[in-house]
């Protein structure tokens, strides 16, 4: 038998896994589709009940996927070693198959455990690539072609995806295991769950690309990126499907060619050259998107570890509590936060600016503000959030020091407040608070001690 392990790819199409492993079943064996619901990674300082639901919803959603097609997905409740000896136990699997992931440590640590077990075992752990990451100790699998992204993205536009939907692959699964897991037995992770963040799921998804992918959509999407007031429906906002692999890039890219092709079949050759713009604007993020995951997997530090040997340590709590609710004083910084926490989705710009404040004008250490912002993404992706917190703290290698000046993005994203009035109602009234830090004095040390720090020696 072989067990497939699902992570953060919750999604039957473009998966490379599911593939292989169907292809081999008549020599190695029936596939064992597997979620496990892990008590440590539950309880991780970075998960939050709205990441637990979304992952809910998605795994309702793969359950779906699977049983139109014959099969099954197999939910177990414990940590994955510990699942993954108790099935070895029952039914003598020889392959486990699951994606390769750039994540965060405590799972990194979770997948090296994984492997030290499969090897202990004599259970070939075949962890295939993604993202077009290159982690060299992979590079014997032949799975692991290493090419540079661009060849990436021209043969992700091209060839064929993978998609079970519409066969028949019931003869290729393993007997379903006797015990169904009951998730009312799953402890409920941190928090509470946001009111307007995006529902997990396949289905979601391919309706929130639907209504991105038009050319009326695409043409904005870079005139709309850098306000909140646009942004909310000007912005894909596929991240969290993508965060959790419930669609690939390369399925996202291939809605992108599929929308171009369209256009370029009306012969409006304006429309065709503002949509092709758009197009490129919006590959050059999915560029960024691998840039970051391959700097996480080259600097897995990125999460953990201290830059400069100046970098501040002491973490003000008033201050970072005032930041975290909204009471700042500072009103496009107040609302950005209670946006956050009612949607858990903010556009890059306000991500970075949110960042900026924290550590730069209020100079709090990149730590706590990073692990607070992680649990409040619905999108939450490690590698991208810890290269994008490190940036605008001024604490990565980056050349330049990004510093966003909330007042000036007030002015030039929200110039009519109409975003602070809908999100920071009690602005200009007695209980609203003076700000906690006088601007420009804040923004003028802040500066001089980021300079500094980054003039220090490296750790």
């Amino acid at each position: 038998m072989q067990v497939l392990w699902f992570k953060r790819d919750l999604r039957l199409s473009d998966h490379l896994p599911l593939f292989e492993a169907m292809r081999n079943a008549k020599h190695q064996g029936l596939v064992l589709p597997l979620y496990i619901h892990e008590p440590s990674q539950i309880a991780d300082a970075h998960t939050a009940r709205q990441h637990q639901l979304f992952v809910h919803e998605c795994l309702d959603d793969l359950q779906q996927q699977f049983e139109q097609v014959g099969g099954y997905l197999h939910e177990e409740l414990g940590e994955a070693v510990e699942v993954l000896a108790a099935l070895h136990a029952q039914f003598k699997f020889t392959h486990l198959w699951a994606h390769q992931e750039t994540t965060q440590l405590a799972q990194y640590k979770r997948d090296q455990a994984v492997a030290a077990w499969c090897k202990s075992m004599g259970v070939a752990f075949m962890e295939l690539p993604q993202n077009n990451v290159q982690r060299n100790t992979f590079m014997a699998n032949p799975f692991a072609e290493k090419v540079n992204f661009q060849t990436y993205l021209d043969r992700a536009a091209q060839e064929e995806i993978k998609n079970p939907a519409g066969r028949n692959l019931q003869a290729f699964f393993a007997p379903k295991p006797p015990n169904g897991l009951n998730r009312a037995k799953v402890p409920h992770a941190a928090g509470e769950d946001k009111p307007l963040r995006l529902k997990g799921g396949r289905a979601q998804a391919r309706a929130v690309a639907a209504k991105f992918f038009t050319p009326a959509k695409l043409k904005s999407y870079p005139f709309s990126i850098s306000s909140p007031l646009k942004a909310w429906n000007g912005c894909s906002r596929l991240s969290p499907y993508l965060a959790y692999g419930v669609v690939s890039d390369r399925e996202v890219l291939q809605k992108l060619n599929a929308l171009v092709n369209t256009v370029h079949g009306q012969n409006d050759a304006y429309l065709i050259t503002k949509v092709e713009d758009a197009a490129r604007f919006f590959v050059e993020r999915l560029i960024w998107r691998q840039g970051y995951f391959q700097q996480f997997e080259n600097h897995t530090g990125l999460e953990t570890d201290a830059f400069y040997a100046e970098e501040p340590v002491e973490t003000n709590e008033e201050f970072l509590l005032a930041w975290q609710q909204g009471r700042t004083g500072f009103a496009y910084i107040d609302a950005l936060q209670r946006f956050l926490g009612q949607t858990g989705w903010l556009n890059m710009r306000a991500r970075a600016t949110l960042v900026s404040f924290a550590c730069v004008q209020l100079g709090l250490p990149w730590q706590p503000v990073a692990l607070y912002l992680a649990q409040q993404f619905l999108d939450f992706e490690p590698a991208i959030h810890y290269g994008q917190v490190r940036i605008a703290s001024g604490t990565s290698h980056f050349s330049q020091m990004l510093v966003y000046d909330p007042v000036k993005q007030q002015l030039e994203q929200d110039p009519k407040g109409e975003f602070i009035k809908r999100w920071l109602p009690e602005f200009g009234t007695p209980a609203y608070p003076s700000p906690i830090v006088e601007n420009a004095e804040s923004l003028k040390l802040g500066k001089a001690r980021l300079h500094a720090m980054r003039q220090s020696r490296l750790v």
